[in-house]
């Protein structure tokens, strides 16, 4: 988003906790704290960001903001300043309909800031139709005052690779036909679906093997249902993989790649995940359970198909796009609609109209 804000012609500043991106056009500000305890990493954000609206308030005049209740300060010092405010929202782990484990005192307080943040904010980014639709039934957000836009993907960096070269750069065996996932080993991944599909595949083709690029607090239960399902060997650990280009030279090997997500937590809140933006980037065909969103893309694209029924389906999917013929058909169509519709500056383009609300809210109020 800071890149694309850039070759709008902004000049950016950019608060991350993380390391300096080195983004042309950007001056990063990292909080240089432990990320616990909490409230120190928190103070850090507030002081650098609040910090950095009053220095720029006399040239900048916008802020765009991700959906977290640390971020309340920062709004209201950037209203108070007279900023256009644009948040994004891409989760919503509380309020209605949210079922899963949280106390009454965190949902209720997660609520309250959620609301405080919808009347400090004059545009929203939802990455999702689900999203949009919780704003406005349950925090009085106008529907104008929203954009769905799904989270993007640098076209320039993920790239259609050669399949040959990439698997001799990670050393993998050229006979063998690699099925990738790329992403967090954890407890929103429906991994018996996806290795229950497997397992069917590595018992109708023996040279398929199954690269699970990530690593995650579910890998030990993730690895015992492997073995359960008696595909020792047929399943690759990589473990957490820092270096991006190796993550791409995986994307590039696979002949198909997938996803699957949980479908009780992500049907309230839809799904648009980045490692499918990538998938589809990368000209590689997608399988992928049906939850809103994704489904929607997989359509729009032709990059893939979107499995409604279990394992046995999944697995029938899977088998069908390991002719690399047809697969790479699927993923040409994905490369297209990624270089369509889902570059960052294709995004960042559709979201500055929204830093326009507040002036027309201005001028309508007069």
């Amino acid at each position: 988003m800071a890149r694309g804000f850039a070759q709008e012609g902004l000049d950016v500043d950019l608060v991350t906790q993380g390391p300096d991106p080195e983004v042309d056009g950007v001056r990063h500000h990292r909080v240089r704290v432990p990320l616990r305890p909490r409230w120190r990493r928190l103070l850090a954000l507030n002081t650098i960001a609040i910090s950095l609206l009053w220095r720029r308030r006399r040239v900048a005049r916008r802020l765009y903001v991700r959906n977290r209740w640390s971020v309340v300060l920062i709004m209201l010092v950037a209203r108070l300043l007279r900023y256009s405010v644009v948040m994004q929202v891409d989760d919503m782990a509380y309020g209605p309909g949210y079922e899963r484990a949280i106390s009454p005192v965190e949902d209720y307080s997660k609520r309250i800031t959620t609301y405080l943040t919808c009347r400090f904010a004059h545009g929203f980014v939802a990455v999702t139709p689900q999203l949009k639709e919780l704003l406005v039934a349950h925090f009085a957000v106008d529907p104008d005052r929203v954009r769905v836009l799904p989270n993007g993907v640098d076209v320039d960096f993920i790239h259609p690779l050669a399949r040959e070269p990439a698997i001799e750069r990670l050393g993998l065996d050229a006979g063998l036909r690699y099925v990738v996932f790329c992403g967090n080993l954890a407890d929103w991944v429906d991994f018996e679906t996806l290795l229950g599909g497997f397992s069917s595949v590595a018992r109708a083709e023996p040279r398929a093997r199954l690269l699970l690029v990530g690593d995650g607090d579910e890998r030990e239960r993730v690895e015992q249902r492997a073995d359960e399902l008696g595909l020792d060997g047929r399943v690759i650990f990589t473990g957490f993989v820092a270096d991006r280009a190796r993550v791409r030279d995986y994307l590039g090997a696979s002949t198909l790649a997938v996803a699957s997500h949980a479908s009780d937590y992500i049907n309230r809140i839809g799904v648009s995940p980045t490692k499918v933006a990538e998938y589809l980037a990368a000209g590689r065909a997608v399988v992928a359970k049906a939850v809103p969103g994704l489904s929607e893309v997989l359509e729009s694209s032709d990059g893939g198909v979107a499995v409604r029924g279990g394992a046995g389906e999944m697995g029938q999917a899977m088998l069908t796009l390991l002719d690399p013929a047809r697969a790479d058909e699927l993923g040409r169509n994905g490369r297209r609609f990624a270089e369509s519709r889902l570059t960052w500056p294709s995004i960042v383009h559709r979201t500055m109209p929204l830093f326009e609300l507040a002036r027309a809210r201005s001028q309508s109020s007069r």
